[in-house]
């Protein structure tokens, strides 16, 4: 909880600072919640700022009299600073001007662009499934293995001693293996992956160019149902127990339509402002030297 305070608190502080909206007097006639000076911090302003939040944080600073006492604090210690800056002229700084006017004209171009763009439009559907018929060779899936695997973490830094007694290690759990002890039961007790350790060591299903390289050779040349030698990588040694290969396929339009659609949304709003941006040239002279 104390994670998630701190979280929402930070984002609604971000909003705060980088928004001129709290920088000037008030001049309504709301109620202020706090004061600095004649800056006035009033229950509409801190309404605008929660709405310019994600839904998910304004429920929960909505529904949360703490969270809200803990921004108005942060609001008056930030606005307390401000104005001691601003007293000490560092407003008038000329690198400081510049990065108050870079951060005015990105809120300004951000605005614009909401105002101009529509830049959550629907892609159509035939268009997802248009763009999925012409570029099949993006949505082909090579090999895929599914595998487990026990790590000894050693690196070149280590010891000759560390070294010798990994692989020591390691070859001991081989024995055991030759035994018919459980791969899984063995990388439980002896792998020092914690991503994988409580589960026997299994790996979700991997293609080439996903794990390391020495990692992803022994994966993929050994059979399934069979165990690699040990093998070295940064990590430390291995040992692959590889349960599955997935022949290579071509990944079914429903599982990539979410994908389609981001990709062609992303190429019509950067259309879009390219057109804007013409438009604009047109309107106001521009020269570079």
């Amino acid at each position: 909880m104390f994670k998630m305070k701190a979280l929402i608190i930070t984002a609604v502080i971000a909003v705060f600072s980088s928004t001129p909206l709290l920088a000037s007097p008030d001049v309504s006639n709301d109620e202020p919640l706090a004061q600095v000076g004649n800056l006035k911090l009033t229950h509409s302003h801190l309404t605008m700022m929660i709405e310019l939040l994600q839904p998910q944080m304004q429920v929960m600073l909505n529904s949360n009299p703490e969270l809200k006492k803990e921004l108005i604090k942060r609001w008056v210690e930030i606005n307390l600073l401000a104005q001691e800056a601003i007293s000490s002229e560092l407003d008038k700084d000329p690198l400081v001007k510049i990065k108050i006017n870079e951060m005015k004209n990105r809120i300004l171009v951000e605005s614009l662009i909401a105002k101009r763009i529509n830049t959550q439009a629907v892609i159509p559907q035939d268009e997802v499934s248009s763009y999925y018929e012409q570029h099949e060779s993006e949505f082909e899936q090579g090999v895929q293995v599914h595998a487990q695997h026990i790590l000894i973490r050693v690196d070149e830094n280590n010891s000759e001693e560390d070294q010798i007694k990994a692989q020591e290690t390691m070859g001991m759990i081989e024995e055991k293996l030759k035994k018919g002890e459980s791969f899984s039961d063995l990388a439980q007790q002896y792998s020092e992956d914690p991503g994988s350790r409580a589960t026997g060591g299994n790996l979700v299903y991997f293609g080439r160019g996903q794990m390391v390289k020495e990692f992803e050779e022994a994966a993929f040349a050994t059979a399934v149902g069979e165990t690699s030698k040990p093998i070295q990588t940064s990590f430390g040694w291995h040992l692959i127990h590889v349960i599955d290969k997935k022949s290579p396929e071509k990944l079914p339009l429903e599982q990539v339509n979410k994908q389609i659609e981001a990709k062609l949304r992303a190429e019509k709003n950067e259309k879009a402002l390219q057109n804007l941006l013409e438009e604009l040239k047109g309107k106001y002279p521009v020269t570079i030297k």
